[in-house]
C-alpha cells in the first residue's frame, strides 16, 4: 500500500476538538493525489470522485500526525475503487476506513471513459482487500 503523512492543523479541529469531519475528505484527497502521481508517474488526473464511504473509528485531535494507506480494490471498466486507511500517528490506531470510487472521465465529450491498459497493471500492483466496516 502507499502511504502519505499529514500534520494535523489547529483549524481542522472543531470545537469537540477533535479534526472535523469533512477535513478527512481533504486528507483522503491528498492521499488519492499522492498516490496517483507516485504511482502512474501523472500529473493531470482525467478522473472524478463518483463516491466516498467514510467508516469513523477513532477520534483524531491536533497536534496529531495522520498515516494514510492507500490502495486500489477493484478497477472497473471506467472506474476504480480505491482504500484509504488512516492512522493516528500518537495513539498507534486505526482512525477511519474509506472506500471511494473513482470514474475515469472524458472532459472533452463529457462522458466517463475507459480505465487505461497501461494504469491497470500499474492499478493491480496497488492491490488491497476492501475495508472491513464496523457494525454498529
Amino acid at each position: 500500500m502507499h502511504t502519505t503523512r499529514i500534520t494535523v492543523r489547529f483549524g481542522e479541529t472543531d470545537m469537540a476538538g477533535h479534526v472535523n469531519n469533512a477535513v478527512y475528505l481533504s486528507y483522503l484527497e491528498e492521499a488519492r493525489l499522492n498516490f496517483l502521481q507516485d504511482i502512474l508517474q501523472i500529473s493531470e488526473f482525467p478522473l472524478i470522485l463518483a463516491s466516498a464511504h467514510l467508516d469513523f473509528i477513532r477520534q483524531v485531535f491536533f497536534p496529531d500526525r495522520v498515516t494514510i494507506e492507500t490502495g486500489i480494490c477493484r478497477i472497473g471498466q471506467s472506474s476504480i475503487d480505491m482504500v484509504h486507511q488512516l492512522y493516528s500517528d500518537s495513539q498507534h490506531v486505526l482512525a477511519l476506513n474509506s472506500l471511494v470510487t473513482l470514474v475515469f472521465f472524458d472532459y472533452a465529450a463529457q462522458k466517463p471513459a475507459p480505465v487505461p491498459l497501461d494504469w491497470r497493471s500499474k492499478f493491480e500492483s496497488q492491490w488491497t482487500a476492501p475495508p472491513q466496516s464496523r457494525t454498529r
